[in-house]
């Protein structure tokens, strides 16, 4: 591999002169200035910006693990925090965890090798301890879920807000049996979402009736075997309120290979509203989150962290809106 040394050597000049003139340092004399680049050309040197970063204590580079690569949403949030970061000079590595805590532990070890300046995730499960160790020497964002025992910068949603919301729009519409699908309950943000699902069924005098609950996953899989268990019920639901997009992805694939009869019958209520939610048809109701508020404030959060190391930690609480379709 070329040196600047080499370089230094074919021109005739010192290496403080070649790094001038790589740095576009308008003392270098003209003749020394076209010297180093025909050297540079000739040898075919090229400069390697990692190397220098890391010689000056920072990568300028950013890692971001999400579960799941084929959401949406996920995806959406990725882009708007390399949106921010890339106007900030800064490169994002992105990892996925493909909802394993084994994995996710790994990509958070692959990311300290790589010698990141912080890590923006969407955690997979409770489970924190590989977090926290990470956290010690890496500033950490953590996006739609967080851990009550480890503080960190964060960007959450109303989830209970959202949900709430929309169970009570099914409620107002006349529907009284109400079934809550996917889901699982170690995850936070599904925690939360049930809780404001509970809260509209009590606030109208109902009870949660535990064979309209099915928790089986926070994917397209889960949302597919939760919607399957409710037809095969004798009396299945009024209606339905889906804990995400991918759910309701999974329960709209079921609900497809139906009658039209029972098709005629579905009525949703789901957390995520994307570009193609108009297209399920059954959905009456969509809780929109603010995605690009969401990885903005995420990168935001991160090159707030770099600046200043020693500031309070924040969580940021953002909130969703009802759309009726």
């Amino acid at each position: 591999m070329v040196t600047i040394k080499d370089v230094a050597h074919d021109a005739g000049v010192s290496t403080a002169t070649v790094s001038r003139v790589l740095n576009n340092d308008t003392k270098v004399s003209e003749e020394k200035r076209r010297a180093v680049n025909t050297s540079i050309a000739r040898l075919k040197y090229r400069l390697y910006p990692a190397a220098r970063n890391l010689k000056m204590g920072t990568s300028k580079t950013i890692g971001v693990i999400a579960p799941e690569l084929s959401n949406y949403f996920f995806m959406f949030l990725c882009e708007c925090v390399e949106k921010v970061l890339r106007q900030a000079g800064y490169s994002m590595i992105l990892c996925c965890s493909n909802d394993s805590v084994a994995i996710e532990k790994k990509r958070l070890d692959y990311l300290a090798g790589q010698f990141v300046d912080g890590i923006i995730a969407i955690p997979v499960s409770p489970s924190y301890s590989h977090f926290k160790r990470v956290h010690k020497d890496i500033p950490l964002v953590l996006v739609d879920r967080n851990f009550s025992g480890l503080p960190t910068d964060c960007v959450l949603v109303d989830n209970s807000g959202g949900s709430r919301q929309a169970v009570c729009a099914l409620i107002a519409d006349g529907f009284k049996r109400i079934a809550f699908i996917g889901g699982h309950t170690d995850s936070m943000t599904s925690h939360e979402r049930f809780d404001g699902y509970s809260q509209a069924l009590h606030g109208a005098g109902f009870k949660v009736d535990d064979n309209l609950v099915v928790q089986t996953g926070m994917n397209l899989e889960g949302g597919y075997k939760a919607m399957d268990i409710m037809l095969a019920r004798r009396t299945p639901p009024d209606a339905y309120f889906c804990v995400n997009l991918m759910v309701t992805l999974g329960a709209a694939k079921r609900v497809m290979e139906e009658s039209e009869a029972v098709q005629k019958k579905i009525v949703f209520a789901a957390f995520d509203d994307v570009y193609y939610s108009s297209l399920i048809s059954w959905c009456r109701y969509f809780v929109a989150q603010p995605m690009q508020d969401i990885g903005t404030k995420a990168a935001e959060l991160m090159l707030e962290r770099i600046r200043n190391p020693e500031r309070e930690y924040r969580e940021i609480r953002l909130p969703t809106t009802l759309i009726k379709r």
